[in-house]
């Protein structure tokens, strides 16, 4: 999925791991995952996301220069380039699933990823809340939800549907999430809740056609800068960096299913720019269009 990068280095792409069984997706019990991995008990980040479900013992894990205490019946979420060290979880038993946000949003939209993550980063101290205790019944959900994972992750071959059922398996996870951090926090006043659905529904019909904040603020009859609060609020970033980011996750796709040139997959995405499509996406993924097509394209599934 991701090009491979130095283990000295402390960020890393996807594809350092060496024994994925679906594309972009990667489950393990944290145990093995070390044992394979040594070096990632050190701080580091990485650019995909994490779920971590601490299932025995206790620990602490770090994030973000914060301590958190860890304890069964708790759940971990990283965010991609957030960094993070598992050192003191060396006694804990715990499952660990990982995903790239091209693999959620191939289905599921792609704002929905970034809210519930975005709890991991707010700026307000007591809404920071990467680490989760469960109640027991949260628990028994999340808990059956990862061992279907599991299941579909081992029973997964190039011609059945499991990578399908996972996504959806995923998607039930992050909606319990968004439930469970709706529930710990304060709710919004009911005028910023119908403004951020708005906005959810304005990004996902119109980010290939509309870059531009403008069309944005005026169309919710909002000035930009009510509009970056709301975004700052709900998902710890920008407008402008939400829409490249869903730009680019399609401009990926674009890459590594079809033969559209660069100049083509620009003029698609509204780029008027072809230079400046070139720039957003290496920003973004560290590698120019034509870079990115050549060093995963061969990482893909044979049906694909």
């Amino acid at each position: 999925m991701y090009p491979e990068v130095n283990i000295d280095r402390s960020h890393y792409h996807f594809s350092f791991l060496h024994d994925i069984k679906v594309h972009g997706v990667y489950y393990n019990t944290l145990g093995i995952y070390l044992n394979n991995y040594p070096f990632i008990e050190k701080p580091h980040s990485h650019d995909f996301y994490s779920l971590v479900l601490v299932t025995g013992g206790s620990g602490k894990i770090q994030i973000n220069n914060e301590q958190y205490h860890v304890r069964p019946r708790t759940i971990c979420l990283i965010a991609p380039d957030q960094e993070h060290s598992l050192e003191g979880l060396k006694s804990t038993e715990a499952t660990v699933f990982f995903f790239c946000q091209d693999f959620y949003v191939e289905e599921f939209s792609f704002t929905r990823l970034l809210n519930v993550f975005s709890y991991t980063a707010r700026v307000e101290k007591d809404c920071c809340m990467p680490v989760l205790p469960l109640s027991e019944n949260e628990y028994g959900t999340f808990s059956s939800t990862l061992i279907s994972v599991k299941h579909e992750y081992e029973s997964y071959t190039s011609g059945n549907n499991s990578a399908t059922i996972i996504r959806s398996l995923l998607n039930i996870l992050l909606l319990k999430l968004s439930d469970l951090f709706e529930k710990k926090v304060d709710k919004s006043p009911v005028s910023d809740s119908i403004l951020f659905h708005s906005l959810v529904h304005l990004i996902d019909t119109n980010f290939i056609q509309q870059h531009h904040l403008g069309f944005y603020s005026s169309t919710m009859n909002i000035s930009e800068r009510q509009l970056n609060d709301i975004c700052n609020k709900y998902f710890s970033c920008g407008l402008k960096s939400i829409l490249q980011n869903r730009l680019m996750q399609e401009a990926r796709k674009l890459l590594l299913s079809t033969d559209y040139s660069v100049s083509e997959i620009a003029y698609k995405l509204n780029f008027e720019d072809n230079s400046y499509f070139t720039k957003v996406f290496k920003s973004k993924t560290g590698l120019t269009p034509s870079k990115f097509r050549s060093l995963h394209i061969k990482l893909l599934p044979q049906n694909l």
